[in-house]
């Protein structure tokens, strides 16, 4: 921690005494605001290797004047803290966001790309209530509402919602659904034969459109293949029901898009319906101006070294001390795929990238939590950024993990417990 941060936490030494005393929480919630608040304070200024830096010395600045605020004030009352907490919070959110369009045009780009992912989503949200009471294999049900919806999105962004293309993949869609329906008469069996070969090159090119991966494709496709064939042994079904039935799918299907407008009025978090396709591509510009990391860039397999001069995380044991109020949650995680749930704006991480370890600063998040923008390196800033599977996979794999060991006041609960113990020792 920069000697500069050390000294304004110092002058908060009487007021965090006061709360604890005064408020047996401190000692029992890791969430307390006291702790909250210092803990901010120690790990921001962790994540700035050069405290001279324009950047560091406008969070020092404003840690000052909220420090002051604190010292100046009714320090006792905890609403101080949770205030001067969301003041910090906001600061550095809005630091971040300067910080990222000083390198470009990262934070505009990721947010398009999110509005486009959360636009999928909430079409196929649609489509799966729409479809979800129809008579269909339930493969196939979320096939189109979870996949062939993105595919119809993504025409719909190439060419326009109202393009002969888009008309054209909605209709696949339908065929599609009642190609696997009881037929009505020899007739439309003979038909259905003849017009398989295109409906399948026709799912296909959507496939393609959006990359679908091969293995899942033949998944699918291995399970349509006998749903076609038990239609054709099928009783046969009365015209009236089975055109019903086309007519239902058929309105389902030609609903329009959800507009930017029902996008802002949609909850915050939509469920994400199939993994493999649900971040929006970029092109090789695109991903080379924001620094975008792809899954093939890293070889998942190759050694990885441990990290130098890492300490080992604290746990809740370490932080126990006889006669005090067991904290009732758990010790931030440092590593693992825990802590992909846990990176914060301003903080500093353990990033192994090619065949090194490097420092980088988390300083963007966009709203959805799916991208996630890195600065690296000191007068000259290197942009990384991961989506949100990315950050999870490096997570997981250890080749992303947090530069402290644990927050600042309980690196010190840790370090006084060790020394009391050793007291003991020393005394008996």
């Amino acid at each position: 921690m920069p000697p500069q941060v050390a000294r304004q936490i110092a002058r908060l030494q009487l007021p965090v005494l006061r709360a604890a005393l005064g408020d047996p929480s401190f000692f029992s919630s890791r969430r307390h605001p006291v702790r909250r608040f210092v803990n901010r304070i120690a790990s921001l200024g962790a994540g700035f290797d050069d405290i001279g830096g324009d950047g560091a010395q406008r969070v020092l600045a404003r840690i000052r004047e909220l420090v002051d605020e604190v010292v100046q004030g009714d320090f006792d009352q905890l609403e101080v803290y949770q205030s001067k907490l969301a003041a910090l919070e906001a600061f550095v959110a809005e630091q971040g966001r300067d910080e990222v369009r000083e390198q470009g045009d990262a934070a505009e780009l990721l947010a398009a790309k999110e509005d486009e992912l959360r636009l999928r989503q909430l079409y196929a949200q649609q489509l799966h209530g729409e479809l979800k009471g129809l008579s269909a294999p339930e493969f196939l049900r979320d096939f189109i509402s979870q996949v062939w919806s993105q595919v119809v999105v993504a025409a719909s962004e190439r060419h326009g919602a109202e393009a002969d293309k888009v008309r054209h993949l909605r209709q696949v869609g339908r065929e599609l659904f009642m190609s696997v329906q009881p037929k009505t008469s020899s007739a439309q069996r003979k038909s259905f034969l003849a017009e398989l070969p295109r409906l399948m090159k026709d799912l296909g090119e959507g496939l393609d459109l959006i990359g679908w991966p091969e293995a899942s494709r033949r998944e699918f496709f291995g399970r349509l293949l006998p749903a076609h064939a038990e239609s054709l042994k099928a009783q046969p079904v009365r015209p009236l029901d089975f055109n019903l039935l086309a007519r239902e799918v058929d309105g389902a299907l030609q609903r329009p898009l959800p507009s930017r407008e029902a996008l802002r009025a949609a909850p915050a978090s939509l469920p994400v319906l199939d993994e493999v396709i649900a971040e929006p591509s970029f092109s090789a510009e695109e991903a080379a101006r924001i620094g975008l990391v792809d899954e093939s860039q890293v070889d998942w397999s190759g050694h990885i070294d441990i990290v130098v001069g890492e300490d080992a995380p604290v746990t809740s044991a370490d932080t126990a001390i006889g006669g005090l109020p067991t904290p009732s949650e758990p010790v931030e995680p440092t590593e693992g795929r825990a802590l992909a749930e846990h990176v914060q704006v301003g903080f500093a991480y353990r990033m192994h990238a090619g065949d090194a370890w490097q420092k980088v600063r988390l300083v963007h998040v966009s709203a959805g939590r799916t991208f996630f923008v890195f600065h690296h390196g000191g007068r000259h800033k290197q942009t990384i950024s991961l989506t949100q599977r990315m950050l999870l996979r490096l997570c997981e794999t250890g080749r992303l993990r947090a530069y402290e060991n644990a927050y600042l006041l309980e690196r010190a609960t840790a370090r006084a417990r060790r020394q009391l113990a050793a007291m003991g020792s020393a005394g008996a």
